[in-house]
């Protein structure tokens, strides 16, 4: 069978590497064609129709300013989903592109099954009613979820959720042998999260990197993305002796002391490997007030979402400041009655989210509804 995926960031790169994983151990003969990045290039042993690098875009105005490019993807991915023929298509989360990919889909009469919707339940749920109208099957991957798309008419199934699934590695290493292969110290770690994107690399690392010179017994390490050179990223954070890893991220938050988190899918990983942490979250002001406008929920960070509290703070936009940040940091680091509160949090997250494992769960859906059992 023929499978088209859609993955515009990161995250989803790999939780689609995942699935095409798992997809291929019920069906070896599987055929791929997708529009994401190295993880699924790896996974499929074929190269993407279009990289991670040009699909990534964070906020309202960088739409805006990348709207050519945008458009030329929408005709590349027509074309090429044309000429593959595909039994089913899935889209993984990325939902400006792919929203409007599963409406052309349907008239296309193509099977489709969204694999982590966006999060119509936060903002703009009116989005919601293209999913029940476009897809076969939506596969969530918060337990939440999956009540609130099913009384909104979709087909949604809660598998699990690929986080937990992608951190047991990292939970059973020796932590010192950890602390040895990542090059560090005995210094206490402070890992700083800032995102993959561009535009978030500018907006959050130099407030987190401006609380350094304030915790000299610590070492900060940035979990760096390898499309920005060690260059790029001092020079974004306005310092020169940064330490900087690659492609161990869950190994750093397994040792550090506290991390400080831009707000998305890495403050989950933060919580189920048991690290405290401060999430923020900064953008252009235009792009904020209109997501102020159109927000639904109390909380940005998955972890207050799911246990409908404030368990880990969230420094948002003005709030995000250097003396705020730091003094949240200083409270995590020696308020030991408020870091227990947060861990306590976190055990109910994992209790809540379940051992399922997300990607063979969901792998058995994709291919059931590229038979056409769904």
């Amino acid at each position: 069978m023929k499978f088209f995926l859609i993955a515009g960031e990161p995250s989803g790169d790999q939780h689609a590497a995942a699935l095409i994983t798992a997809i291929r151990k019920i069906d070896p003969e599987a055929q791929f064609a997708f529009f994401g990045g190295e993880q699924m290039e790896a996974a499929a042993e074929v190269k993407a129709v279009v990289p991670l690098s040009d699909l990534a875009f964070m906020g309202f105005s960088q739409l805006v300013t990348k709207a050519s490019r945008i458009r030329e993807n929408f005709r590349r991915c027509h074309e090429a989903i044309l000429s593959f023929e595909p039994d089913v298509l899935v889209p993984v989360d990325y939902g400006g592109f792919n929203l409007r990919m599963i409406r052309w889909a349907k008239r296309q009469d193509l099977r489709v099954v969204y694999y982590i919707p966006p999060k119509t339940w936060a903002w703009m749920p009116g989005r919601t009613g293209r999913l029940a109208r476009y897809t076969n099957r939506v596969l969530v991957t918060l337990p939440f979820e999956e009540p609130f798309f099913r009384q909104r008419g979709v087909h949604a199934v809660y598998v699990g959720n690929p986080v937990a699934e992608q951190l047991e590695p990292a939970r059973t290493l020796n932590k010192e042998l950890l602390r040895e292969n990542l090059g560090l110290d005995e210094a206490k770690v402070i890992a700083l999260l800032p995102g993959s994107r561009h535009q978030e690399l500018l907006d959050m690392l130099p407030v987190m990197a401006g609380i350094i010179d304030y915790f000299p017994d610590y070492q900060f390490v940035i979990a760096a993305h390898d499309r920005f050179t060690d260059d790029q990223i001092r020079e974004f954070a306005g310092k020169s002796n940064l330490l900087i890893i690659r492609g161990k991220t869950h190994e750093l938050l397994a040792i550090a002391d506290a991390a400080l988190v831009t707000s998305g899918t890495a403050t989950l990983e933060t919580a189920l490997l048991g690290t405290p942490q401060i999430v923020c979250y900064r953008t252009a002001p235009t792009s904020y007030l209109i997501a102020r406008m159109l927000i639904q929920v109390r909380h940005i960070s998955l972890v207050n979402l799911i246990l409908e509290e404030a368990c880990v703070p969230e420094l948002i936009q003005g709030d995000l400041t250097d003396k705020k940040l730091r003094q949240e940091l200083l409270r995590i680091l020696e308020d030991q009655d408020y870091r227990n509160r947060m861990l306590l949090g976190y055990d109910r997250l994992k209790g809540i989210l379940g051992r399922a494992s997300s990607s063979e769960t969901a792998a058995r859906w994709v291919v059931d509804t590229a038979k056409g059992l769904y």
